[in-house]
């Protein structure tokens, strides 16, 4: 067989393999703000990922300590759901899931998945890492709030009548 018959064989058979893709409505700062219960400034403290009851899926807690919050009512500590995580040698990726790491400060849209349990709000969209500039401002990267300044954030979250 030639090379060029068996390269075009290979794209057959690559094109008839399903392909999984993630697809998420873009949601703005009041879309998340209206599907949230609410919105924290927090750190991150704790990251603990485990399997589910029937070992199909893999999930991660994440432990916010929160340090202020923007919209809302919230305790001290919450912990949220995020699909995927590693738990020994098996790793779960979860495209547009929100992802942590020790030691961060985030602000984070806080809902609840179906059960109940906390969750980040629009998936990626709904945590920005917050970053100190030169002069000690706090801006958001990442999310639906990417390059605001968290006052800003603040000032936008407030209901319409203190505005």
């Amino acid at each position: 067989m030639k090379l060029k018959h068996i390269l075009a064989m290979a794209l057959v058979v690559a094109a008839c393999v399903p392909a999984a893709a993630s697809t998420f409505l873009t949601q703005n700062v009041r879309d998340l703000q209206r599907r949230s219960e609410a919105v924290v400034h927090a750190q991150v403290v704790d990251i603990y990922s485990y399997w589910n009851t029937d070992r199909s899926m893999i999930f991660t807690d994440v432990t916010l300590d929160v340090k202020g919050r923007l919209h809302g009512a919230a305790d001290r500590q919450v912990v949220v759901r995020v699909p995927g995580g590693t738990v020994g040698d098996f790793t779960v990726e979860m495209q547009g899931a929100p992802s942590f790491e020790m030691d961060e400060e985030v602000v984070a849209f806080i809902a609840r998945w179906e059960d109940g349990t906390p969750k980040v709000e629009g998936y990626f969209q709904g945590l920005s890492q917050v970053r100190r500039d030169k002069a000690g401002n706090a801006i958001l990267h990442g999310g639906a709030s990417d390059g605001v300044p968290m006052s800003e954030l603040a000032r936008q979250l407030r209901p319409a009548l203190q505005q």
